[in-house]
């Protein structure tokens, strides 16, 4: 195998791992999304009022859940970080671009004095070809690199995702006990008035309800009652 044709194969498989670690981020995703999912289920459905010892515990094991989460966090984001410096992919120039380099070397060799048609294309292409292997060269290890340190960026994040289920499980424990601490038990809210309200208590009748009693005399000396 010539050299051209092993850092051929080195530069094409420097692209096939980029598209290979570029389409494996839905899983970490995917994972950390359904963590942070049962981190965040067991905070707020935990009752905080339980035993002092019991919400310690928990509380410790949920800070230290969420650290390892937010560490793998980080870790996922530099993977993908393509806007940090040195780390562009390099890639060949295109086709046209190519053969126009290639015609500009006829087109030099052309305009030596010392030069002949036999040897005129045979140097042309030998440049071209000392050209293209550089290039191969160049690119494919500036490739390879950039894919190593995403690859370890990566490793880490995966890591510490592991550590933080494993936390979540050990999470699971004290937010079980508490759970079955509390069940069946009814949760009242309890409502506060901290200002006060006027109220106004006098009664108003709009009608007067007073029996009024008229006495008349009548010849006799005697009281007639009519009651109207």
């Amino acid at each position: 195998m010539n050299q051209e044709d092993f850092y051929k194969i080195q530069y094409d498989k420097s692209l096939s791992e980029r598209t290979e670690i570029n389409n494996s981020l839905s899983t970490p995703i995917g994972i950390l999304t359904a963590l942070l999912a049962g981190l965040y289920f067991c905070v707020t459905n935990f009752n905080y009022s339980d035993n002092y010892r019991l919400v310690t515990v928990f509380s410790g094991i949920a800070v230290v859940s969420a650290a390892l989460l937010g560490v793998a966090i980080v870790y996922l984001v530099l993977a993908f970080a393509d806007f940090k410096k040195n780390r562009d992919y390099l890639s060949l120039n295109d086709s046209d671009q190519l053969d126009q380099y290639y015609k500009n070397l006829i087109s030099f060799y052309e305009n030596q004095p010392s030069s002949t048609p036999s040897t005129l294309e045979s140097q042309a292409k030998k440049d071209f070809d000392e050209y293209l292997l550089a290039e191969l060269i160049r690119n494919a290890s500036n490739n390879q690199r950039i894919n190593r340190i995403k690859t370890a960026l990566l490793f880490q994040s995966h890591k510490f995702m592991i550590y933080g289920l494993i936390s979540l499980s050990l999470l699971i424990i004290p937010f079980g006990i508490d759970l079955g601490i509390n069940r069946g038990k009814d949760k009242v809210q309890k409502i506060e008035i901290d200002q006060d309200f006027p109220i106004n208590l006098k009664l108003k009748y709009q009608k007067d309800t007073t029996i009024r009693l008229k006495v008349k005399p009548n010849n006799n000396g005697k009281a007639t009652t009519n009651n109207k």
